[in-house]
């Protein structure tokens, strides 16, 4: 605790945060407060701790890692908007700061944190692509590369799901060109999608039951020849047949 004594920050702590606006005390005992504060999950106590140690020591050398450990604090106590926007602050003040990458983290699982179902809008979860993304090109070796790799596929995963969701409603209604145009852009935008086979098959039988077999003919070719172990595979072949 930056030197303080055991007991120095016990009594920090039994005195906590109270009458914030008159109580003054050093950096260093706001620091030790605040971090014995997020030791034992008090998040809330732990944020007044260090927003007082950036309010009452603006020259103090620790405040990288105080609005850092604020990010923290905030992120933990699942408040995720607030998270975000101070570790966007963080990156405006300290682009090269050895923790930035930490700090986009924050900012990406901010946003992923918050997703929703895919039966609702998606635009979180495109925000979380794009932060990670960011993530991933600006820092290729941090620490965070590799969760950051799998939460992206994961994002992925969901968009795609989204849109097949969007898709499977327009194939039920019968509205087949608009399924038509939604399961191709699935295929085209996400093709690493662990359902694609299917994609592939509800794409082709729009195509035959809009009357295009010259187009569902070729894309039941496609599954065949790409997912020959699919579920859906035996059925596109006896589709191929019938429609040559």
């Amino acid at each position: 605790m930056l030197g303080l004594g055991p007991f120095l920050v016990a009594g920090l702590l039994l005195g906590g945060c109270a009458g914030r606006d008159t109580v003054r005390r050093s950096a260093d005992e706001w620091y030790a407060l605040g971090s014995a504060h997020m030791a034992r999950g008090k998040y809330g106590k732990a944020e007044a701790a260090f927003n007082q140690l950036l309010e009452q020591h603006p020259q103090d050398r620790r405040r990288p890692e105080t609005l850092l450990n604020l990010t923290e604090a905030l992120y933990r106590d699942k408040r995720y908007e607030e998270a975000k926007f101070q570790a966007r602050r963080f990156l405006e003040l300290y682009p090269a700061h050895a923790e930035a990458a930490n700090a986009q983290y924050y900012v990406a699982m901010s946003a992923f944190q918050r997703l929703k179902t895919i039966d609702r809008d998606q635009t979180l979860t495109w925000e979380a692509v794009q932060e990670l993304q960011r993530l991933l090109q600006t820092y290729p070796r941090s620490p965070f590369a590799e969760e950051a790799k799998q939460k992206l596929a994961a994002c992925r995963e969901r968009l795609a799901t989204a849109e097949l969701y969007v898709g499977r409603f327009y194939y039920r209604k019968g509205a087949y060109p608009a399924a038509i145009g939604r399961f191709a852009q699935l295929l085209r935008t996400y093709p690493e999608a662990t359902f694609a086979d299917e994609v592939f098959f509800l794409l082709g039988d729009a195509y035959a039951r809009n009357e295009n077999r010259q187009e569902a003919a070729s894309v039941f070719d496609e599954l065949v020849k790409r997912y020959p172990q699919s579920r859906y595979a035996s059925n596109a072949r006896a589709r191929l047949t019938a429609l040559r």
